[in-house]
């Protein structure tokens, strides 16, 4: 039972206070009513708001309240809209895409109408963004390159800034939400493209109108077969279904950041900015990257008890293991491990170091009483260096999944802000404008 009502007695006052449960979740407003007494001498207890709750690192606080993704750490679920990892596994971007952020599974011409329309506003992106990447030192970090990509972007969409316009732009019109994640969605695969590019050293091919967000990803990123000049479709494939496992993470830090932007109503591409800025650290999408910079410094199987000794002992730190959210094993990981299987990584010596440490922590006690397990992040990056990217490109590259439900979650925050849910709206009525 998810509902029900919660009973407090205050021992400082006596006062008793009645607060209900809905969903299995208490409001925090409710505790404003638990007032210390007036005469304390501690001046926290004179807060006129009443009781506090406090939660460092939001631990246990729900902040929303959404159907776009579930996972229970318990039974090993993960759902998007209600479909389980296995109903999706054989969709396609535009198919995910349309799910999460619109709440249907597309129809054929849905989907059709949204690629075109993705193709369209990526081969409209400004010269001015190729430049201003351009300029900056290949040899940097891919996050400042993102962060001045997508700035380069909303510099020349201004009308989509509504305190330089119009206040309520996306709360009145619901068709310019809708563009605006399309246009969005457009503009981070085209800064991507041309970041991986610029780092390479090689040229930046332009979009196709008739080919799928995916195959242009790759196209204008330059994952290409150097002999065809094609993708390669098995690695867009493996690309494809990861996606479909980092589609939407509840409130990842990524999303946490873009809804704390979104917020003050502002445009999409700017909550982008904000996510993009926390997924790069190390304890996000940051740790894929960082778990292969680990694995390099290991360097070999023989080398593995030694590190696992000193990850104990508190002098390293093991990236990739462990999880927020599962406190056993990570459902993700499965389906990874069949995804490497098509990329042939067998003759990966640091995938050989990596399936070392996971056989000698699974047998250490320290690691199976605290429930340590390997999380995505831990053979995630070998997904991404299979497919061809450098380990410093893999935040970026995952943040080009996870759009899809940074994306859901705005136009879902921005619905809810004038009371237009869109679980509520038919999937039939939706416009790609």
């Amino acid at each position: 039972m998810s509902s029900g009502t919660l009973y407090i007695r205050d021992s400082r006052t006596s006062e008793e206070y009645v607060i209900p449960i809905r969903r299995n979740v208490v409001s925090a407003m409710d505790f404003k009513r638990i007032k210390a007494p007036a005469a304390g001498a501690d001046r926290a207890d004179q807060v006129a708001g009443g009781l506090r709750v406090h939660d460092p690192g939001l631990q246990n606080t729900t902040v929303v309240e959404t159907g776009i993704s579930f996972s229970d750490h318990e039974k090993g679920v993960l759902l998007f809209r209600g479909y389980t990892l296995e109903q999706l596994w054989d969709s396609d971007f535009e198919d995910m895409l349309h799910l999460l952020v619109w709440g249907g599974y597309p129809t054929a011409l849905q989907k059709k109408e949204l690629s075109r329309k993705l193709a369209e506003e990526m081969a409209m992106v400004p010269k001015s963004v190729h430049r201003t990447i351009a300029t900056l030192p290949r040899t940097t970090s891919p996050l400042p390159l993102m962060l001045a990509g997508l700035s380069a972007c909303l510099a020349y969409a201004p009308e989509s800034i509504p305190a330089s316009t119009k206040p309520d732009l996306y709360q009145s019109n619901s068709r310019e939400v809708d563009r605006a994640i399309i246009r969005t969605v457009a503009a981070y695969a085209v800064v991507f493209g041309l970041v991986n590019c610029h780092r390479r050293g090689i040229p930046f091919a332009q979009p196709s109108r008739d080919k799928p967000y995916l195959e242009n990803l790759f196209q204008i990123a330059g994952l290409v077969n150097p002999t065809t000049g094609l993708p390669d479709l098995t690695k867009i494939s493996c690309f494809r279904r990861f996606a479909m496992l980092n589609a939407d993470h509840g409130m990842a830090l990524s999303v946490f950041s873009a809804l704390v932007t979104a917020s003050s109503l502002t445009d999409p591409i700017s909550c982008v900015i904000t996510a993009i800025g926390a997924a790069f650290g190390p304890l996000h999408f940051g740790a894929t990257e960082s778990a292969n910079l680990a694995l390099r410094e290991i360097g070999t199987p023989e080398k593995v008890p030694n590190f696992i000794e000193e990850v104990k002992q508190g002098k390293r730190r093991l990236f990739g293991y462990g999880h927020r959210s599962y406190k056993g094993v990570d459902p993700r990981v499965a389906p990874i491990r069949s995804i490497l299987k098509d990329l042939d990584t067998s003759s990966n010596s640091l995938l050989k170091v990596a399936e070392r440490i996971e056989q000698v922590a699974s047998a250490d006690d320290y690691f199976k009483s605290r429930g340590l397990y390997p999380n995505a992040d831990f053979y995630g990056n070998f997904v991404f260096t299979g497919i061809g990217f450098e380990p410093d490109m893999i935040p970026a590259a995952m943040m080009a999944q996870r759009i899809m439900g940074v994306m859901a979650h705005w136009r879902e925050y921005m619905c809810k802000s004038l009371q237009e849910s869109v679980r509520y709206r038919r999937v039939s009525d939706l416009e790609y404008v």
